[in-house]
C-alpha cells in the first residue's frame, strides 16, 4: 500500500489541520508517544530499582547506564533494519519484545533476583526497541506534506518532551504508592500500547530499498559532521543534567533543580514550535550550526548565574530554546540530503548520537563536577560546544538536497 500525503490545497485549511487529517497521523502520534514515553520513564524507574536491592547508587547507574548504551549501540542497526523490512511489523515486535523485557525486569526487582541479570534484561530493554524513535520519524516524512513537515517535525519534538516531562511523575507515583518492581513493570505499559499502534500505521511500501541497499557506513559518512554536532548538543544536556543539583545547592535553592530540568523541556518545545512558524536565511544545516553556537554561549553564562537561582532557571529555560530549533534543523537536514529508503538508518544513527553525547556529559564529566565545580564545568562546557560550532559555522555546508 503506497503511502500518501495530505493536499494543502482546497479544503486542506492551516497547516496544524492538513497535519492533523493525514492518513495516519493519530495512530503515529499513538506509537510514537508510547514508544517514547518507556524511555523516559526508565532512568528514574532504574535508580529506583537499584536503590532498593543495594545500598548505594552504583548499581543504579550502571542500570541507567546499561540501558543508555544498549540504545546507542544498537539504533543504528535497528533503524536500518526498519529501512529494509516492513516497518509496522519491526516496530511493533521490537516495542512488544521491549515491554516483556521490563516486565522481566521487574520480576527480577521484585524477587530479588541477581543483578547480573537485571543488567542483561535492562540492556536488552535498551537495545531491541532503539530503532523505534528514528523509524517512527522516518514514517512522519511519510505521511505528512512536504510543506508542512517542519512543523510536523516540531509537533515530533513538542510530543517528547511531554513524554519527558510526564515520564518520571509517572514512575515516582508509582513507586511512593506501590514499590520499585512496580515502577519497572509500570515501563512495559507504553510499550504495548505503541506496538498495537504501530501495526495500524500506513506502510510506506514505495520507499523500501532493493535487496541489499540500506547499509549504515555510506549514511553514517553523509551524516558524520550532523551527527559529531548533535552528540555536542547533547554533551551540554548531559551536563546540565548532572549539575542541576549541585548548580542550585550552591544557590541556596537545592529544590529548584527538577524546575529548572522541567524549564529546558518547556523552552525546547517552545523554541522548537517557534522555529517552525517560518523560514530562515540559509540552509538547515547551517541554522543548526548558528543555533548551537548561541546555546553554548548561553550555557557558559553558568559560572555568572550561579548565585541566583532565577538566573540560573532563566539559563536553563533559555538554553533550552535554543536547543529547540537546533534539533528540527538537523532533523530537517536529515530528511532532505537523504533518499527515503534511508531515512530511518539516518534518524537512528541521530538518536545514537543523542545517546553516546548524554553520555559522555552525565557519566564521564560527572566526576569533574566534584573536582572544579558544577559551574566551572557547565561553562567550559559551554566555550567547547561553542567553539566547535563556530568552526562548523565556517565550514562549507553541504547542500541542503540530494543531487
Amino acid at each position: 500500500m503506497a503511502t500518501s500525503r495530505v493536499d494543502l490545497s482546497g479544503r486542506a485549511g492551516t497547516p496544524l489541520r492538513a497535519i492533523l487529517r493525514s492518513p495516519g497521523w493519530m495512530g503515529w502520534a499513538i506509537a510514537t508517544f508510547g514508544a517514547r514515553l518507556p524511555v523516559a520513564m526508565a532512568p528514574l524507574a532504574l535508580v529506583f530499582a537499584g536503590r532498593a536491592l543495594s545500598d548505594g547508587y552504583l548499581l543504579s547507574g550502571l542500570l541507567v547506564g546499561a540501558h543508555t548504551i544498549g540504545e546507542a549501540v544498537a539504533a543504528p542497526a535497528a533503524g536500518a533494519l526498519i529501512d529494509r523490512w516492513n516497518p509496522r511489523r519491526v516496530l511493533a515486535g521490537c516495542l512488544a519484545a521491549e515491554a516483556l523485557l521490563f516486565l522481566a525486569a521487574a520480576v527480577v526487582v521484585g524477587t530479588g533476583g541477581g543483578t547480573a541479570l537485571l543488567v542483561v534484561l535492562v540492556a536488552l530493554a535498551g537495545a531491541v526497541p532503539a530503532g523505534a524513535p528514528g523509524g517512527l520519524r522516518s514514517m512522519l516524512t511519510h505521511l505528512v506534506d512536504a510543506a508542512v513537515l517542519p512543523r510536523a517535525l516540531s509537533l515530533d519534538t513538542v510530543l517528547n518532551q511531554v513524554c519527558w516531562g510526564l515520564g518520571p511523575v509517572l514512575v515516582g507515583v508509582t513507586v511512593a504508592a506501590v514499590s520499585p518492581a512496580a515502577g519497572v513493570g509500570l515501563v512495559a505499559l507504553p510499550a504495548v500500547i505503541a506496538a498495537g499502534a504501530a501495526l495500524r500505521l500506513p506502510d510506506p511500501a514505495a520507499a523500501r530499498p532493493a535487496a541489499g541497499r540500506s547499509r549504515v557506513l555510506p549514511v553514517l559518512r553523509l551524516l558524520a559532521r550532523t551527527l559529531a554536532l548533535t552528540a555536542a548538543l547533547r554533551v551540554l544536556l548531559g551536563v546540565l543534567t548532572v549539575a542541576a543539583v549541585p548548580l542550585f545547592t550552591g544557590s541556596g535553592q537545592a529544590s529548584l533543580a527538577g524546575l529548572a530540568l522541567a524549564a529546558y523541556a518547556v523552552g525546547t518545545g517552545l523554541g522548537s514550535v517557534l522555529y517552525s512558524l517560518r523560514s530562515w536565511p540559509g540552509g538547515h544545516q547551517r541554522q543548526a550550526d548558528v543555533a548551537l553556537l548561541v546555546l553554548g554561549l548561553v550555557v557558559a553564562f553558568a559560572v555568572v548565574a550561579r548565585p541566583h537561582a532565577v538566573a540560573l532557571l532563566t539559563l536553563y529555560a533559555v538554553a533550552g530554546f535554543f536547543e529547540g530549533p537546533t534539533v528540527l534543523a538537523r532533523s530537517l537536514h536529515l530528511e532532505r540530503v537523504l533518499p527515503p529508503d534511508r531515512r530511518a538508518t539516518g534518524f537512528s544513527l541521530q538518536y545514537a548520537a543523542i545517546g553516546w553525547g548524554f553520555a559522555v556529559g552525565s557519566m564521564v564529566l560527572a566526576p569533574l563536577l566534584t573536582r572544579w565545580g558544577a559551574a566551572t564545568v557547565v561553562t567550559g562546557a559551554g566555550l567547547a560546544v561553542a567553539a566547535l560550532a563556530l568552526v562548523a559555522t565556517l565550514l562549507p555546508a553541504r547542500p541542503d538536497r540530494v543531487r
